[in-house]
């Protein structure tokens, strides 16, 4: 059962309150009558909204009149992607709360279960990418409840790495025809991790169990070395990738303990780097010790 959240509302008011008015004030108004945007919970966070609501002022007077109408098609694109997801990875969605919101259009949708599970869409997104989102968003909530994560901002970056690559890879299974890029990322920044694969593999070793803002916001953010945003997504890109060729299911990956998931992703990156030695036997799949 989806529960809808629905912001709109709220928006309408602080869009309507905010006309006319110098950046300063129209950034208090957004604060006091809205307050919402998908950004991480970081202090960086609210410098972050305001450059997004600056970016977007321009484009909101686009937007439909009825974004109500908005936030009930994606409530039911919500209920119709869990049944294909439900048999993907054999277990049900969980019982959830669908936040619609105007976003800065940026189509950044997320989820997270800590203290329920939730999951936050743009109401600007649309509907045919929004019903490829979905699927990625609902197979965080189940691999929260599957894992035994808190489904939180705070997790380990091994869990990271393993958790958005599931949800990119089961959203390639459902969703084999939706374009690349909303999938898993541009053709081009996909192709920019892989010429540095080794490199971003190396740096993220030393890191997998390490939980603080600083270590996620590195491999989520523009890479302070590399200059290339969400390198988290490529590592589980590639890991899922390998997992699969082994034979292994998305059901069972789910599964793995959060705990493990650090663990699991070693096992991988050392493997990876073994396959590049000459003198390796090429044996040595992804390990867990579920």
């Amino acid at each position: 059962m989806t529960e809808l959240l629905d912001l709109t509302p709220r928006f309408r008011t602080f869009y309507a309150l905010a006309q006319g008015v110098a950046p300063d004030r129209r950034w208090g108004l957004w604060q006091q009558h809205y307050g919402f945007a998908a950004v991480p919970p970081v202090p960086e966070g609210q410098a972050m909204a305001r450059k997004l609501l600056g970016d977007a002022w321009d484009r909101y007077a686009g937007l439909p009149h009825a974004l109500e109408a908005e936030a009930h098609r994606l409530l039911g694109q919500d209920e119709a992607a869990a049944p294909p997801l439900e048999l993907l990875l054999g277990a049900p969605v969980p019982p959830h709360r669908l936040v619609a919101y105007v976003g800065g259009f940026e189509d950044n949708a997320f989820a997270f279960s800590d203290p329920q599970p939730t999951l936050c869409l743009p109401v600007e997104m649309a509907a045919t990418k929004a019903g490829v989102i979905l699927t990625h968003e609902l197979t965080h909530l189940v691999h929260h409840t599957f894992s035994g994560s808190l489904g939180s901002w705070t997790r380990a970056l091994g869990a990271t790495i393993v958790q958005e690559g599931l949800a990119m890879r089961a959203t390639t299974v459902l969703h084999p025809d939706a374009p690349l890029v909303w999938r898993v990322g541009e053709r081009a920044w996909l192709d920019a991790c892989q010429n540095i694969r080794t490199e971003l593999i190396e740096d993220a070793l030393a890191s997998l169990e390490d939980s603080d803002d600083a270590t996620l916001l590195r491999f989520i953010r523009p890479h302070p070395q590399f200059h290339l945003e969400r390198t988290a997504y490529a590592l589980g890109w590639w890991l899922v990738e390998d997992w699969l060729k082994q034979g292994r299911t998305l059901a069972a990956l789910a599964r793995v303990p959060e705990a493990e998931l650090p663990g699991v992703v070693r096992t991988w990156m050392t493997y990876t780097a073994q396959r590049k030695n000459p003198h390796h036997n090429g044996r040595g799949p992804v390990q867990t010790g579920s």
